[in-house]
């Protein structure tokens, strides 16, 4: 579990869940063809030790899935992923002619790529194998036939708490440089739980037991207006999963504080917008 390529699995596995509700956040018919009974055990095990990463998981999955369908709907042609790991919305949220672009490391991308071939699930892809923090996520882009020129939508999710701090504004400034419209979305942490300064001991024994299942979390911000504003970067949304949980969950009861502390937001480049 200390390869975060590995907890792919998990996070699919957390995903494939919300299906057999009987009224689910979205449906995601793809992603079982990648799950098993060790997949299943093993994200059964770190549900148990760590209960919200799955509900968490689920909150924002169906915050991008939304985020995602409205850019498509509006026109938006291009989609990124960064990290994209089992990500399936380039099979599920597949308007028309609208292209997907995957960046992951090379053994995940072969994997996903034989596995849907395999099973005859189409989707409108190129994968771009390599690290878009070492590698440089434009060099990466240029590398395929992504165009820079059109509106296109971002979309980070389950990375920036595992990067450094300057590689994840490092990223946000590739993207504000050299792409002329577009919205991005992420997920992130707030600071404060980072540095163990919530003020709630249940999210301090919640990391520690996380962490060492997993990767130490160690970047988060308090104030995303602000790193936006500095970016000359506008905020569409920002949501604690606290919020998305009373508007997904109403009648459910929050399992953990740490849902105040965790977040997504929508941003987008000021000179130019996508459709809205």
């Amino acid at each position: 579990m200390n390869n975060v390529t590995g907890t792919a699995f998990i996070v699919a596995e957390f995903r494939a869940e919300e299906n057999e509700e009987s009224a689910p956040l979205y449906t995601d018919n793809v992603v079982k063809i990648w799950l098993n009974e060790e997949t299943k055990e093993i994200a059964a095990e770190i549900a148990q030790n760590s209960p919200a990463a799955k509900e968490m998981v689920k909150l924002r999955t169906k915050y991008f899935d939304d985020v995602l369908s409205n850019q498509v709907l509006g026109g938006c042609k291009q989609v990124v992923i960064l990290g994209s790991g089992l990500d399936t919305r380039a099979a599920r949220i597949n308007g028309e002619r609208v292209t997907y672009f995957e960046i992951d490391d090379r053994a995940t991308l072969q994997l996903k790529e034989e596995t849907l071939t395999a099973n005859k699930v189409s989707a409108n892809v190129r994968y771009l194998g390599g690290d878009y923090v070492k590698d440089g996520l434009i060099s990466l882009l240029k590398q395929s036939e992504f165009d820079f020129d059109i509106p296109t939508y971002f979309l980070w999710e389950g990375n920036t708490t595992l990067l450094a701090k300057k590689d994840v504004i490092f990223a946000l400034k590739q993207i504000r440089d050299n792409v002329n419209s577009f919205r991005l979305s992420f997920d992130y942490m707030s600071e404060k739980v980072i540095l163990r300064t919530t003020g709630y001991q249940d999210i301090n024994d919640y990391i520690d037991k996380y962490e060492s299942m997993y990767a130490p979390w160690i970047t988060g911000f308090d104030q995303i207006a602000t790193l936006a504003d500095e970016l000359n970067l506008k905020l569409i949304e920002n949501f604690s999963t606290a919020d998305l949980h009373v508007q997904y969950r109403p009648r459910r009861s929050l399992e953990s504080n740490l849902f105040k502390f965790y977040f997504v937001c929508t941003l987008e480049n000021m000179s130019e917008n996508l459709p809205s």
